[in-house]
């Protein structure tokens, strides 16, 4: 699949020289930790946007990706944490705890693990009904209309 991926400016360089790198990726994304792709070049230029410079120049990858065994789901809430999820859809749960003390906070994750022996999926697509397959330009939906969004979870998988 030939998908876009949106960055800041700022990151360009470190890209051309190191790829997409799922492992660099944060934890509390949407759908959990890896490489977000959309097949809308609108959708994926949301994520170009830098609230400091919002006249700053926007880039736009044309990565192409090796999507492999994907598991689909209509579920525009669900975290899926780390991993990916196996083919049967379990998935490990994220749960953040939030303490404070003398008058500062702090946040730990607390991951647990799914129990099955299921193979992991390679990707996933987040495509719930009706999915707006153009034209994006939010996050999860436009005019009330979702949007797909792609996610890898191995660096190895997109270039």
């Amino acid at each position: 699949f030939y998908l876009f991926h949106g960055v800041q400016r700022s990151v360009v360089k470190l890209l051309s020289l190191s790829g997409l790198d799922s492992r660099l990726a944060a934890s509390d994304n949407y759908y959990g930790s890896g490489v977000y792709l959309a097949d809308d070049p609108e959708k994926a230029a949301v994520y170009t946007y830098n609230k400091d410079d919002p006249n700053a120049p926007r880039t736009l990858l044309l990565v192409r990706a090796v999507l492999g065994h994907a598991y689909i789901t209509a579920d525009m809430e669900k975290k899926v944490g780390r991993r990916a999820p196996c083919i049967a859809g379990h998935h490990d749960t994220v749960e953040l705890e939030v303490t404070r003390e003398n008058g500062k906070g702090e946040i730990k994750e607390k991951i647990t693990p799914r129990k099955c022996d299921h193979p992991e999926c390679h990707s996933m697509l987040a495509s719930p009904p009706n999915a707006r397959v153009s034209r994006s330009t939010e996050r999860p939906q436009v005019d009330g209309i979702p949007c797909r969004e792609f996610l890898v979870y191995s660096h190895i998988q997109c270039y």
